[in-house]
């Protein structure tokens, strides 16, 4: 480590320049990630954070719970199971409105029993207390949606009674409505709801067994039938790992290019007594050094670049992600600095004191 440090401190403009490179790199690696979480957030929130295990849906959906039609009543069947805590039936149905300004909004509707668990807390104003009360995603506030509004939807008017956050589907601010909003047609024996929303500490197997005639899928796989969301983040996923493998190439040429400048200074080091593990753990402190600052340098520019971004970008930052994100770029700089380390193995001190350097 001693020696790792001298070399960075007298040659400094140097590991200057490719800290500058490991900075933008790791920042738009982390740019990239939040783009995919906020994209991930904006299309599937409501899924993500639906206090529940399991969505039941009928054999033929594919996890695609809009195209899922299976009957009200097996309700009842899924509560009576042994050790389910909760279950709720939910149906998502995409319709259109207009603000006050007479402004098209697009809005999620997810219905569900007045007193579900499904029914988020809301944030600002109050829950469902009313027939036509509303629960709305907040980010309908920036479609010029108000609190107390009253929303067209056909024949039915609903009223905005509260605002909650994290509630987004399709890229569409999501309205929980109970069913009761339907009149008759929520009381008809053979009503059609798209699944089950269940609470349980039992394991997917065992709902399955005790639901013959149904596909069960945890929330993550009931994310893919929404649509375009494994498109977008297949996407997103393929450009960080192609920016994770450009990063390894590129650290591997800078520290290749700088051990054959250094061939002089390893054989004498070599010839003077040092081992050959002494230097390669030289330079991969080196390597782990300046990776680690750098990470941090990146991960704080692109914290101050995700306050001055548009309200309207799908941009989050979370610590864990950034965590992860930083702990594979720190592997593929030390990935990348494994062919210097062969290199320095591979130093005749003889050869390289007598200007041998290839």
């Amino acid at each position: 480590m001693f020696l790792a440090l001298k070399e960075l401190i007298y040659a400094k403009t140097r590991y200057l320049l490719i800290g500058f490179i490991i900075v933008l790199v790791a920042s738009l690696i982390f740019i990239i990630s939040g783009l995919a979480k906020g994209l991930s957030a904006n299309n599937a929130s409501a899924l993500e954070d639906l206090p529940a295990d399991y969505i039941i849906m009928d054999k033929g959906a594919d996890t695609e719970l809009a195209k899922s039609t299976v009957p009200k009543s097996d309700i009842e069947k899924l509560k009576n199971i042994k050790d389910v805590q909760d279950a709720a039936p939910l149906s998502i149905r995409m319709a259109n409105t207009t603000n006050a300004d007479d402004k098209a909004v697009d809005i999620a509707l997810f219905v569900t029993d007045k007193g579900s668990m499904l029914i988020p807390k809301a944030v600002k104003g109050s829950g469902i207390k009313n027939t036509n009360d509303i629960i709305l995603d907040e980010t309908a506030a920036d479609d010029g949606v108000k609190l107390g509004d009253t929303l067209k939807f056909g024949d039915m008017k609903l009223h905005v009674a509260g605002f909650s956050e994290n509630q987004r589907y399709s890229h569409t601010p999501v309205a929980y409505v109970t069913n009761e909003v339907f009149g008759d047609q929520s009381k008809a024996e053979n009503e059609k709801v798209n699944g089950f929303a269940v609470k349980t500490n039992l394991g997917k197997d065992e709902v399955s067994s005790k639901m013959k005639g149904y596909s069960v899928f945890t929330k993550k796989e009931a994310l893919k039938g929404i649509p375009s969301y494994s498109e977008e983040q297949a996407s997103l996923q393929m450009m960080i790992v192609f920016l994770l493998i450009i990063a390894a190439f590129v650290l591997a040429v800078f520290f290749y290019v700088m051990t054959l400048q250094k061939r002089g200074q390893f054989g004498i080091l070599k010839a003077l007594g040092a081992k050959t593990g002494y230097l390669v753990r030289s330079l991969l402190s080196q390597v782990a050094t300046i990776s680690i600052v750098c990470i941090a340098v990146g991960a704080g520019l692109t914290y101050l670049i995700g306050k001055f971004l548009p309200d309207g970008m799908p941009f989050v930052i979370e610590p864990g992600m950034m965590a992860q994100s930083a702990a594979l770029i720190l592997v593929m700089a030390l990935a990348g600095s494994l062919v210097s380390m062969f290199q320095v193995a591979r130093i005749d001190p003889l050869e390289a004191i007598e200007g041998g350097e290839k």
